[in-house]
């Protein structure tokens, strides 16, 4: 063990909000943003997406930078962030999953980063040719499936490592330790004021290409006419609060370790506001503009039946394979997706690399040796066992969704509760070039937990018995579609059982050293505190409870798609989809230039 490592900081306020904006920005803004729009509504899909991150982005952002400010006296690693609110076994819980939610998105994240890597390389040397087959669209359109799932290695278990996407992968894994290496200022804060420019002037030149394209006003029908009807239905508001809780990256943790580097006289809530407000912008005027519009004018209808992956890694390709000039704008487009990606995953690494640096009293070298054997170790399973993506969407269940829906519900009880709104929002107003409204105590403490323990308990409702299912051989060989093999059904099942395990085993791992960190140090935790503390988690323990009553007695039962809508007769973009287009543009456009006009205001405060 050598002497602790020297204290970091940022070289500039744009800096951070760069880096936590980049950290935000990915894969979920320019793919997963537009699919859930146009699959629930439309253009009225903006309504319940604006309210839901009125109550659940804002306040989970701006609280996220006050707690890491607060906790940044204790040093800066998520178990030390907590030591003043918690205690004993709910610190360690609540460390361990902070420091294991970074890590294992990580674990895959990069994988799904390698393949926008491989696509940009693909198309920018010409290495795509969907467009030369002689036939119909459908036929493009499979021969872009099957040179995806060949290109990621998903036909068979161990195919992606004997590919050229393992390459890819071995190429992001040296980039993102490059820059984790170099430390905040140097590496993460000089790589996101290039990337996060760079990254809006392609999008910039990719959006120009599809708004001059020939009947591209149905496009973007497809994408904002509203149906009204929608609103009726919890699951469009539940899919807006979800796409909100995701876009902000709410609940990694990452925002908060980053703040925590700040002064007590740092500014945050305006420079929290900056950071989601960048966000949104992209999602918005790029994601909302580019991605449906353009798959639907090449593919028809037929773009309502791609996920997410379909969307960007079968659709987008065979659009940009018919498109004129479609290799370069193709290629650009995922290399935006690569950059977007990359912005993500170093972000991931930091809290990992901070625990162990402080906790075990590292160097940045062997920190980012041992987290690179350990990171990569734990992704090899995720690249050999890729048939039907079965690892990846596994861990992407568990820890992308569940454990980070847990965090951010654990954040805003905490500040809410334990902390205090009203004390909570006094120390944010501290240096703070914009003051919070005082009725925002009340938003913090009341709706924004409610909204995020319904939108968790319906989510996990709706879902988690489709997961566990797919861990028992029995059912998966039941339930296999025809052709498929009852061998490789339960080479799934059994595959998806050991994720879920290995889960469970770094989960175990980290809260052991979590506990050997904290092991010696005095707690700061008030008696107050700490009584607080103890019924936060009696009232999340009966949560659970409550959970698994439903799931239990009342099992869920999914409706029957709603394929109605695709049968609709497709419009020219209407009088309301160019109100809701315009107006949430130029909101999130407004919101952008008015923290601009801030920031450039108190530049020397």
């Amino acid at each position: 063990m050598s002497h602790p490592p020297h204290k970091e900081s940022w070289k500039s306020r744009t800096g951070l909000i760069l880096t936590v904006a980049s950290g935000a920005i990915g894969l979920g803004n320019f793919l997963r943003f537009p699919g859930q729009a146009v699959q629930n509504g439309g253009g009225a899909f903006l309504l319940p997406y604006i309210v839901s991150f009125i109550l659940v982005g804002i306040p989970v952002c701006i609280t996220e930078w006050i707690m890491g400010r607060m906790g940044g006296e204790h040093h800066h690693s998520f178990p030390n962030l907590f030591r003043s609110y918690l205690s004993g076994i709910p610190l360690r819980l609540t460390g361990a999953i902070g420091v294991t939610i970074p890590l294992l998105i990580y674990v895959y994240y990069v994988f799904v980063e390698a393949w926008c890597l491989a696509y940009a390389f693909d198309f920018l040397t010409g290495q795509i040719h969907f467009a030369d087959v002689n036939g119909t669209q459908e036929k493009v359109i499979q021969q872009a499936g099957n040179y995806f799932v060949e290109m990621v290695g998903a036909k068979e278990n161990g195919a992606a490592i004997a590919g050229k996407i393992f390459y890819a992968t071995l190429a992001c894994f040296f980039l993102n330790f490059l820059l984790v290496y170099r430390g905040i200022a140097k590496g993460l804060e000089v790589f996101a004021k290039i990337a996060v420019p760079l990254m809006l002037v392609c999008s910039t030149i990719v959006l120009a290409k599809v708004l001059t394209l020939d009947g591209i006003d149905k496009g973007l029908g497809k994408m904002w006419n509203p149906d009204w009807s929608a609103l009726g239905q919890a699951k469009v508001w539940i899919s807006a609060a979800g796409q909100i809780f995701f876009t902000l990256s709410a609940g990694f943790g990452i925002a908060l370790v980053f703040s925590s580097y700040l002064k007590k006289d740092n500014d945050v809530v305006l420079s929290s506001l900056s950071a989601a407000s960048l966000n949104e912008f992209v999602e918005v005027a790029f994601g909302g503009m580019i991605t449906i519009p353009v798959a639907f004018l090449f593919l028809g209808a037929t773009v309502t039946t791609f996920g997410t992956f379909g969307m960007g890694f079968i659709a987008l390709p065979a659009v940009f394979a018919l498109m004129p000039g479609g290799m370069f704008f193709g290629g650009l487009w995922f290399f935006v997706l690569f950059l977007a990606a990359l912005t993500s995953s170093v972000t991931m690494l930091q809290p990992v690399i901070v625990f162990l640096e402080e906790a075990f009293h590292l160097k940045r070298r062997t920190s980012s040796f041992i987290l690179f054997l350990v990171t990569f170790s734990l992704s090899f399973p995720i690249i050999y066992f890729n048939k039907d993506f079965n690892a990846l969407d596994q861990a992407d269940f568990w820890v992308g969704t569940v454990l980070i829906y847990i965090l951010a519900t654990l954040q805003i009880l905490i500040f809410g509760w334990v902390i205090g709104a009203k004390k909570g929002m006094e120390e944010g107003n501290r240096g703070s070039h914009l003051q919070m409204p005082k009725f925002f105590w009340f938003v913090i403490q009341y709706i924004t937990p409610a909204f995020l323990l319904i939108v968790l308990g319906v989510f996990l409702y709706q879902n988690m018995e489709s997961y566990i299912n797919k861990m028992s051989v029995d059912w998966m060989i039941a339930n296999a579609p025809p052709n498929t093999d009852p061998e490789s059904a339960r080479t799934q099942a059994l595959v998806s059982k050991f994720i879920f395990i290995s889960i469970l085993a770094v989960f175990g791992i980290i809260y052991f050293l979590v506990h050997i960190s904290l092991r010696k140090k005095p707690d700061t935790i008030s008696e107050k505190a700490r009584t607080k503390s103890r019924l936060l988690m009696l009232v999340i323990a009966g949560f659970a409870c409550l959970i698994f009553g439903m799931y239990k007695y009342f099992p869920y039962k999914k409706a029957i798609p709603d394929r109605f809508l695709d049968l609709l007769p497709v419009q020219s973009i209407q009088p309301q989809g160019i109100l809701i287009m315009v107006g949430s543009l130029g909101l999130v456009t407004l919101l952008s230039i008015y923290c601009v006009y801030k920031l450039f205001i108190t530049r020397n405060e």
